[in-house]
C-alpha cells in the first residue's frame, strides 16, 4: 500500500489493457512484474480488476436509433476508462485491442539502395525507411488514422536479420505492418484518455497481432496453423507462423449470431437463450429441447461454415486449427470444423480452443481471466509490448 503514497514499486509496468469486440469493451487494469528469468515466457500479472462493457451495435443499426450508434462506442470507453480509474489512478501505458470490423492491417515492404554500403545502419536509418513505409500506407487510406506499426522483418543484402543496427550492406529492406482506425473511433479513445489518464502511454494493435504475440511466446509454430477468432457478430479467419499472423477473411456471423437465430426459431428472448445454449454444451437439456436445438444449430452452423470456407486458402494443409474468442467456449464449432474438414476436404484436423484458464500461471489470482472471450485480454495483460517511451 506504501507504493502508492511513496513512488510505484520498481520493475513493474502499470497496464490498462482494453480490447474493444463486437460485443463488448472489456478492460484489465494489471500490474505486470518482469520476468523471473530471461528465458521465461512472461512474468507475473496481478490482475486488479476485469471491467465489461456490453454493446448492442446491430440493435441500434436495425433500429430507428441507428444514428446513435457511434455515440455508443464513445459512451462505452469513457464509462470503461472511468471506472478503471475508479481502480488505479495510474497506468503507465495503455494498450488497446481492435477486433475486426474496426481495425484495417496493411502490410508493407520498401527497399533502399544505400549510398554507403560500408557504413554500419544506425536507427536513424532504420526509422527514416518506418517513416517512408508509413507515408507509403497512408497515402492508399488517406480517411484513416494509423495507431499502430509493427516490424516484420529486416533484411540486409536479401538476408533476414532481427535488428539490422550495425549490419553493413548495399541494400536495406523492411517489411512492416500498420494498424489503421477510423479518425472518429481515435478520437473517442484519445479523449476518454486525456479526461481520465492524460499521463499514460498509449498503444493500439489489432486483435490479430496480440494473439499472435500470445502464440508466438507460447506455442511451437513451426508448422502454421489456422486460427478462427469467432466474436460476438464476427468470425476472424488467420494463419499464424513464427514469423507473422496473416489476415485471411472475415465473415459477419459471431457467437451473438448463432443466439439471436436461435431465439427466434425457439420464439423467446435473448436472456432465455444464454442459459439453453449453456445448457446444450454442457449436455444437460431434456431430450425434446436437445432435438429442437440440435436442428436449428445444425442449419445456423452450416451458414456459418459457407460464411468463412471460402477464406481458407490451402486448407488441406493445415493439420491444428486454434479457436479463440466467445466461440472457443462453445463445443458445437469445434465439432462443427472438425466434420467440415473431414467432409469438404478429406483433412483431419485437430481443433483445440484457445482460453485464457491456459495462461493462468502468468495471472494473479489464477482465474481472473477465463474463457476464450478475455484471450485477448490475457494477451495484452501478459505478452504485448508495454513500452512507455
Amino acid at each position: 500500500m506504501l507504493s502508492w503514497i511513496f513512488g510505484h514499486k520498481k520493475n513493474t509496468t502499470h497496464i490498462l489493457a482494453v480490447d474493444l469486440g463486437t460485443a463488448s469493451i472489456s478492460a484489465a487494469v494489471v500490474q505486470r512484474h518482469e520476468k523471473a528469468s530471461s528465458d521465461a515466457p512472461a512474468g507475473l500479472c496481478e490482475v486488479k480488476k476485469v471491467l465489461k462493457c456490453p454493446l448492442n451495435l446491430l440493435g441500434y443499426q436495425l433500429s430507428a436509433d441507428a444514428g446513435k450508434l457511434p455515440y455508443i462506442l464513445k459512451d462505452g470507453f469513457m464509462k470503461v476508462f472511468k471506472d478503471a480509474y475508479a481502480v488505479s489512478r495510474h497506468a503507465d501505458v495503455i494498450l488497446i485491442a481492435l477486433s475486426e470490423p474496426f481495425f484495417l492491417d496493411k502490410k508493407t515492404r520498401r527497399e533502399e539502395v544505400r549510398l554507403n554500403p560500408s557504413k554500419p545502419i544506425g536507427q536513424a536509418e532504420i526509422d527514416a525507411v518506418g517513416k517512408f513505409l508509413s507515408e507509403d500506407v497512408l497515402a492508399l487510406n488517406k480517411r484513416l488514422a494509423p495507431v499502430g506499426r509493427n516490424i516484420l522483418a529486416m533484411r540486409v543484402n536479401g538476408y533476414d536479420v532481427g535488428d539490422a543496427v550495425g549490419y553493413k550492406g548495399k541494400t536495406f529492406e523492411a517489411e512492416a505492418i500498420f494498424t489503421l482506425v477510423s479518425a472518429t473511433l481515435k478520437s473517442y479513445v484519445d479523449e476518454a484518455k486525456e479526461k481520465f489518464f492524460p499521463r499514460s502511454a498509449i498503444s493500439f494493435s489489432s486483435d490479430t497481432w496480440a494473439l499472435w504475440k500470445l502464440l508466438k511466446s507460447t506455442e511451437n509454430l513451426s508448422d502454421p496453423v489456422l486460427v478462427i477468432d469467432i466474436g460476438g457478430e464476427v468470425t476472424g479467419v488467420f494463419v499464424a507462423n513464427k514469423n507473422l499472423i496473416e489476415h485471411m477473411g472475415a465473415a459477419a456471423f459471431g457467437i451473438r449470431t448463432l443466439a439471436r437465430r436461435t431465439g427466434a426459431a425457439l420464439k423467446i428472448g435473448q436472456e432465455e437463450v444464454e442459459p439453453i445454449l449453456r445448457k446444450y454444451t454442457a449436455g444437460a437439456l431434456d431430450e425434446r429441447l436437445k432435438m429442437k436445438v440440435d436442428r436449428i444449430l445444425s442449419a445456423a452452423l452450416f451458414d456459418w461454415w459457407a460464411s468463412i470456407k471460402n477464406s481458407i486458402s490451402a486448407p488441406a494443409a493445415f493439420k491444428k486449427i486454434l479457436l479463440s474468442g466467445g466461440g472457443a467456449d462453445f463445443s458445437v464449432f469445434s465439432v462443427f470444423l472438425k466434420d467440415g474438414f473431414k467432409k469438404d476436404y478429406g483433412a483431419e484436423v485437430s481443433v483445440e480452443p484457445l482460453r485464457a484458464e491456459a495462461f493462468s500461471d502468468f495471472l494473479d489470482p489464477a482465474g481472473a481471466l477465463s474463457g476464450g472471450g478475455d484471450i485477448i485480454l490475457a494477451a495484452l495483460s501478459i505478452f504485448v509490448d508495454a513500452k512507455t517511451n
